[in-house]
């Protein structure tokens, strides 16, 4: 019988029940595809299998799984799982930031392990470049979410298609009250995503809860995880390089993005992002994150594995 133990990890969060869950599976390497799916599943919530790298200059691999499909990338469980690294002891933040790479679907990316004072570990990911792709009819979009027109736009900017690791169409949303909507047509949501040839979309909006916050936002993928999602990672990533790019924000070498989301989930998170722009064109993203372990288990398959030692 082989035993596989897991972590249950609130990311975006300093404290159990809050933030956004993913099941973290520390020693992956005996499991199959197959296996991480029924995972997956059973936990009801997305997973990251922790694994040996195959890429040079990795240090660790993760494998990101929903309840539907494989995914290239997802923020929230990169933040869990070095989050549950950090916390048996497998790798040791630093003052300095301990620096790391994690080899995921979307290529190599860095990894910083920061002791915070709060004694959390900070967890900053640099997100894959962002792609701008075509302007979304602003018309198209307002159907799907069954809003006027004139409220998914801000200024001159309207919805387009953008990437930091997930393909997705990024939406500004004038006022409080229409991003606080409902949204109970979820089925036109994932009618337009597969449409557009995206894997969700979200919106965000300047009038926040928190005075703490610059943006909010919401987030939607009901074709590839859950209707909507807590809080996702590489979706913020969007947002800020979108707002960077349109001059929503002002413009430095290092702008800095405080984003709050999920209170409509009853979980509100908050996250912070940076852009880094050099000669004024975007070069990295930086999302940065704690987490925190809820819960500790494992799985029990009656077949012969070797135990993995990763």
């Amino acid at each position: 019988m082989a035993i596989i133990p897991f972590h249950i990890v609130d990311a975006f969060a300093d404290h159990p029940f809050t933030g956004n869950p993913a099941a973290i599976i520390p020693n992956a390497s005996s499991l199959t595809e197959t296996e991480m799916l029924q995972i997956t599943d059973e936990l009801s919530m997305e997973a990251g299998f922790v694994l040996p790298p195959a890429s040079p200059g990795a240090d660790v691999r993760l494998r990101f799984f929903t309840k539907r499909r494989e995914a290239i990338l997802s923020g929230h469980v990169v933040i869990a799982a070095f989050a549950s690294m950090a916390d048996r002891g497998f790798y040791k933040p630093t003052a300095d930031g301990l620096r790391l790479r994690v080899e995921t679907g979307a290529g190599v990316l860095p990894v910083t392990l920061t002791t915070g004072h709060d004694g959390n570990t900070r967890v900053t990911l640099e997100l894959p470049e962002p792609r701008f792709g075509e302007p979304v009819p602003t018309a198209e979009v307002a159907k799907a979410l069954g809003l006027p027109v004139e409220c998914l736009q801000i200024g001159d900017h309207g919805p387009q298609r953008v990437s930091c690791g997930f393909d997705q169409i990024v939406v500004p949303v004038c006022d409080r009250t229409s991003i606080r909507g409902a949204f109970r047509e979820i089925e036109a949501i994932g009618e337009l995503t597969d449409r557009r040839g995206v894997g969700g979309i979200t919106l965000f909006c300047p009038e926040t809860f928190s005075h703490e916050a610059d943006f909010h936002c919401r987030f939607f993928h009901p074709r590839v995880g859950a209707d909507e999602d807590v809080v996702s990672g590489t979706a913020l990533g969007a947002v800020a390089a979108y707002l960077v790019d349109r001059r929503l924000v002002p413009a430095q070498n290092r702008v800095r993005i405080v984003t709050e989301q999920g209170h409509s989930l009853g979980r509100p998170t908050r996250a912070e992002l940076t852009v880094v722009l050099v000669n004024g064109v975007i070069r990295t993203v930086e999302l940065a994150a704690t987490g925190s372990v809820v819960m500790r288990g494992s799985f029990h398959f009656n077949r012969s594995a070797k135990t993995a030692a990763y």
